[in-house]
């Protein structure tokens, strides 16, 4: 058995899911796209870097980049076309740390930057809260948001915290 090579990640999403619209998320399947295969759709696809250049920064093969590639391509047509949620998350890959995460203090309204290969903050370095959250989520329930989620099929609701329960 060979050893599978950590890819090289330079950023991480903004979002962690992505579901159809009007469709709460207990009631979707959910396809897994992990974090170096978000990082080829990313570096391909987005920035249009040629596969080459690419697999170099990924510091991986041409041909472990094109299969990648193409993992990735087949979960997100088959998400699209068949109605499931996405979930970005897991995987095999080193951060290099270039790319930043933005955090809010739900106490005061601050906002800060940390980079991606920071610990998440544990406190608000403005007044000292513990009510922080990633702008746009981190994956782990713990987002702000605006409108409260809740499942109508579970009727579960964390409004005092504004977390969100999430169906694995």
């Amino acid at each position: 058995m060979v050893n599978k090579v950590k890819r090289r990640v330079s950023c991480f999403p903004k979002a962690t899911y992505y579901k159809p619209r009007e469709i709460p998320l207990c009631c979707l399947e959910i396809t897994n796209l992990s974090i170096e295969e978000i990082e080829a759709i990313r570096l391909c696809d987005l920035l249009k870097i040629e596969q080459s250049e690419a697999a170099d920064r990924m510091g991986i093969s041409r041909k472990t980049f094109w299969s990648d590639l193409q993992k990735a391509r087949q979960k997100i047509a088959d998400a699209l076309v068949n109605g499931k949620a996405i979930e970005i998350c897991g995987g095999e890959y080193v951060n290099t740390g270039e790319c930043k995460i933005e955090f809010l203090c739900k106490e005061c309204d601050h906002m800060w930057e940390a980079k991606d290969n920071q610990p998440r903050p544990t406190s608000c370095p403005n007044c000292g809260s513990n009510l922080i959250f990633r702008i746009g989520g981190d994956g782990k329930g713990m987002r702000f948001i605006e409108n409260n989620y809740c499942c109508p099929k579970k009727n579960e609701n964390n409004t005092d915290t504004g977390e969100v329960s999430k169906k694995k």
